[in-house]
């Protein structure tokens, strides 16, 4: 875990990301997405859409994409009151202390907005991996 959480610091830096948003077979691009330490509201452990929580402060993924066919998926993925939600992945290639790798970031969708020409998601990282 500490591993992971260094290599979220790192990644937290970098301004603008692009990538790819996974979910199931379908990939929508991002044309940006950005990784941030941020407080959460929780004071003890607790479950939430049986994802486990434990610390006060979580890194947070803010994605746009202009992919519109997200938003009919977009009810089975928030945490809350669907119960049958599933993790959602992000993959990126970047270069991080001048190598380059390619990242995936597990995250669970907490909130959504949507306009007429983009869709913007937040999640919470729940796990990361370098390749």
């Amino acid at each position: 875990m500490v591993m992971d959480e260094i290599l979220l610091a790192k990644i937290s830096e970098i301004l603008a990301l692009h990538g790819t948003l996974c979910i199931g077979e379908k990939d929508y691009a991002l044309e940006q997405f950005s990784v941030t330490k941020s407080k959460i509201p929780v004071r003890k452990p607790t479950t939430r859409g049986g994802v486990y929580f434990t610390d006060t402060t979580a890194y947070k993924v803010k994605a746009i994409t202009h992919d519109l066919s997200i938003i009919e998926k977009i009810p089975t993925l928030m945490l809350g009151p669907n119960s049958d939600f599933k993790p959602i992945q992000i993959k990126a290639n970047l270069e991080l202390d001048g190598l380059n790798g390619r990242i995936t970031l597990t995250a669970h969708l907490t909130s959504a907005m949507n306009s007429k020409t983009k869709v913007e998601l937040n999640l919470i990282v729940d796990n990361v991996k370098l390749e």
